[in-house]
């Protein structure tokens, strides 16, 4: 669901600004320090209250400012809405319309994020925790069982750890309610991989990757069923003191020519195949009927000026909002919604 306008006040540099993006592709130009991401930080604030860089929120407050805000107008007709998120020193306050919002879920759901940048590159290729964060975003999106399967997953999971740790030998009468439950996230899993797999390579050949490129899936143990793995690691998850063995472990491997990106694959290659996969995810919760927003920071890092070409070409033809800073301007077609930010001041060129 598009953004329609947004209205920061005292978010960094941006004392005051009013922002008002296209449906499609929207580049922001400007030098470094300027406020470019601090635009994109102001949505991931607005949508997750998360800011984007490291740190509290309370960090993003203008130098000497109590609070900040962001007011986003987004969707159209029935399924408009405002969102407005404020941070003060003490606290926040976050609503919906007029209403306070309970549950992030409320929010996540009206508008899905999808955030490229060169520190989520990274954390993407070290940390299969990034990645499984990555898949379960989109199962949320486009499996309606999976929230509630998760929830019980995790509640059966943890009694299990704690039976573990406390050595209670019980912790085996869990083990086949977490094989039922565990066995359909696999499934779940497996699915959407299997579905991915295809536009992943199909975008990752149109940011002129030139190399075959695929997805493997690790389901969280090594083979057969989950309730063999569970019984194969018993004594270990005894002497660990918590579960080895479940989707809760399940991660994505990606191979290039048939061998990990992490050990052949140059930066800029890791960088196009990783913006690939999340390209392929976006528009896998589009076809659920869904719009997610993609903020793109810092697009030229390690990518050449025909990638960013193509990049942009992909972007555009995702029909997709996309918010994406870039330090220079460069040839993009009239459609393209085009600001420049100096000094915390927004302007059309």
């Amino acid at each position: 669901m598009a953004i329609k306008a947004l209205e920061i006040v005292d978010l960094r540099c941006l004392k005051q600004c009013t922002w008002e993006p296209s449906d499609g592709l929207n580049v922001v130009v400007g030098q470094n320090g300027a406020g470019k991401t601090s635009l994109l930080e102001a949505v991931a604030l607005a949508a997750t209250s998360r800011a984007l860089r490291p740190g509290s929120a309370r960090g993003a407050i203008a130098y000497g400012a109590e609070r900040l805000k962001v007011q986003t107008q987004f969707g159209i007709g029935l399924k408009a809405g405002t969102l407005i998120y404020e941070r003060s020193r003490t606290g926040r306050t976050w609503a919906m319309g007029c209403e306070a919002v309970r549950s992030p879920l409320t929010v996540y759901e009206c508008l899905p994020l999808l955030i490229f940048s060169p520190e989520s590159h990274y954390a993407t290729l070290q940390d299969p925790q990034v990645r499984r964060t990555a898949m379960q975003w989109l199962l949320f999106h486009v499996e309606p069982l999976f929230l509630d399967t998760w929830r019980r997953y995790q509640r059966i999971l943890r009694q299990r750890n704690a039976a573990l740790k406390s050595g209670d030998s019980l912790y085996r009468m869990f083990d086949p309610g977490l094989c039922q439950v565990g066995e359909a996230l696999a499934r779940f899993w497996f699915d959407q991989q299997t579905a991915l797999q295809q536009p992943f390579q199909e975008i990752a050949q149109r940011l002129e990757l030139g190399l075959p490129v695929e997805m493997v899936l690790r389901p969280g143990w090594r083979e057969g069923s989950l309730s063999e793995a569970l019984m194969a690691s018993h004594s270990g998850d005894e002497r660990l003191g918590y579960t080895q063995a479940g989707p809760h472990r399940a991660d994505i491997h990606f191979l290039l020519d048939g061998r990990p990106v992490q050990q052949v694959a140059s930066h800029g290659q890791q960088k196009v195949i990783l913006s690939a996969w999340r390209l392929a995810l976006g528009q896998a919760v589009r076809r659920a009927g869904k719009e997610p927003i993609l903020l793109v920071d810092d697009l030229a890092a390690e990518l050449d000026r025909e990638r960013r070409k193509a990049f942009y070409e992909v972007l555009i033809t995702s029909q997709l909002q996309a918010l994406v800073t870039a330090i220079e301007s460069e040839p993009l077609p009239s459609s393209t919604a085009m600001f420049h930010v100096e000094q915390g001041c927004l302007r059309k060129p």
